[in-house]
């Protein structure tokens, strides 16, 4: 267990220096504040307005989500190399895989704040001013 995850956070800084080669130091900072940002207004931005975590409760189980599906896609990876696949291209296959999936959930998590704050907050009922339903009441006074 201790060999996983020693390998997970070594692919971990090891994808990050893959991915700054195509990105660049700038485009690598906003890829990584859009993932983040996008998980965190997406579980910590439904509590804004008290009836948002109603509207979207599956947006608090996104960090959650996401970072079980990111051990699993590096669980597949090691298994693909413990089977003799070249390091260079499983590398290069599972960056593209781990990227899409960050974007995935960061995309899922700004849904979720977009649906939970335009739902209508539901309506309070005064039992002073209630009345029943036409039909519940049969009446047989003729004008």
């Amino acid at each position: 267990m201790n060999a996983f995850f020693g390998s997970l956070f070594s692919e971990m800084g090891a994808r990050r220096r893959r991915l700054r080669q195509p990105l660049g130091d700038r485009g690598q900072g906003i890829a990584e504040f859009l993932v983040l940002g996008g998980l965190f207004i997406g579980s910590l931005g439904l509590f804004v307005r008290e009836w948002m975590p109603a509207a979207a409760p599956w947006g608090l189980w996104l960090p959650l989500v996401f970072v079980v599906g990111y051990v699993l896609i590096d669980a597949r990876r090691q298994a693909t190399l413990g089977r003799g696949a070249t390091p260079e291209k499983t590398a290069s296959n599972y960056d593209w895989i781990a990227l899409l999936w960050s974007f995935g959930c960061a995309f899922a998590g700004a849904a979720a704040f977009v649906i939970a704050w335009s739902a209508e907050p539901v309506a309070p009922v005064d039992p002073n001013e209630w009345a029943p339903p036409e039909s519940a009441v049969t009446v047989d006074i003729l004008p």
